[in-house]
């Protein structure tokens, strides 16, 4: 029997990709976001957004709403990835931003201990980690990783995910909510934010031409997952059956610690003619160790760096051919 899952921020891009695999799998799925979705994530979710159920609301100021939501469509299932994802927003609105993150979880969490939902799956961060440079240690980050040091200040984004990790862990402890967090590196994929997409930047400009100059940290190592290796994750991390879990947070990390330097080697190699410069620098950060989402979830990646960077370039070649990109101005 298929089953009703509820995505909270459904039109963004790891929401989006997460509705699009439910649909294709045979599942019902209803979307609880502030807005529809871009003219990209439109694009990629036209072949099944016939079959989505699209609610306009807010997980942070409408409770009600969320909670009528839930009952009126018979919701089993919850992927939590609403949230703000815009640096500068969030350093100059440091009380919406938490708002946003806090009373969301809250809310999806009361929830479920309400209707007695099944897996709540929350879309976490590894900046959550306090210490995420090699230049303290190259170890690899575990999820038993500290997230708080007395000595040390975090950003909003870090601190108001590290507080919604508490919020989920203390309800499934207290009330026997099942809520997990799949913790992610850097993601990237067709359909980001133009605020805090990178390698989508590079890429997209390689092709129409653009000149590309990268500013800092050329040089400087980290995980980056590709959306639809993070897709495959959430899907096993909604899905798994509860006996296997051992725990409640599992980092789910790409297959290469790779710099932009290297990413943009391949880039030039798939399309010669781009114009990229790279300046050096950065700190490297620490490797993300994925094993126990192996061994319990069942998941680990399977796109390369080339591999993902050629299946960018298709999809956005295609995109481009589309009468979405003349409503995005591409």
């Amino acid at each position: 029997m298929n089953e009703t899952y509820l995505v909270t921020g459904g039109s963004g891009l790891i929401g989006g990709y997460v509705v699009k695999a439910l649909v294709e799998g045979g599942s019902d799925v209803v979307v609880f976001d502030v807005k529809p979705p871009s003219a990209k994530m439109q694009w990629l979710l036209e072949p099944v957004w016939d079959k989505v159920t699209f609610v306009e609301g807010s997980v942070s100021d409408d409770f009600p709403s969320l909670l009528q939501t839930c009952k009126e469509y018979g919701v089993e299932k919850v992927f939590h990835a609403a949230a703000i994802f815009r640096g500068r927003y969030e350093r100059e609105h440091m009380y919406y931003s938490f708002h946003v993150t806090l009373d969301g979880m809250l809310h999806v969490c009361e929830a479920a201990r309400i209707l007695n939902l099944g897996r709540v799956v929350f879309a976490g961060t590894n900046v959550e980690y306090i210490h995420l440079y090699q230049d303290e240690t190259q170890d690899a980050l575990t999820e038993t990783e500290g997230m708080f040091n007395p000595t040390r200040g975090v950003s909003t984004y870090a601190a108001s995910k590290m507080a919604a990790t508490i919020i989920g862990m203390c309800y499934w402890h207290t009330t026997g909510v099942d809520w997990v967090s799949a913790r992610f590196t850097r993601v990237w994929g067709f359909g980001s934010k133009s605020e805090t997409s990178r390698n989508e930047r590079i890429i997209e400009n390689a092709v129409d031409g653009i000149p590309t100059t990268l500013p800092r940290d050329g040089d400087q190592k980290r995980n980056n997952c590709y959306i639809k290796d993070l897709t495959r994750g959430v899907l096993r991390a909604l899905d798994v059956e509860e006996e296997k879990l051992q725990q409640r947070v599992f980092n789910l990390g790409g297959a290469d610690e790779i710099s932009d330097r290297e990413t943009v080697a391949i880039i030039r190699e798939l399309i010669p003619e781009a114009k990229i410069q790279v300046t050096g620098g950065g700190v490297h950060r620490r490797p993300i160790d994925s094993t126990a989402a192996r061994e319990q979830l069942g998941w680990e990646p399977q796109w390369d760096l080339r591999s993902a960077v050629k299946d960018y370039i298709a999809t956005y070649t295609a995109f481009k051919k589309s009468g979405y990109a003349t409503n995005s101005g591409k």
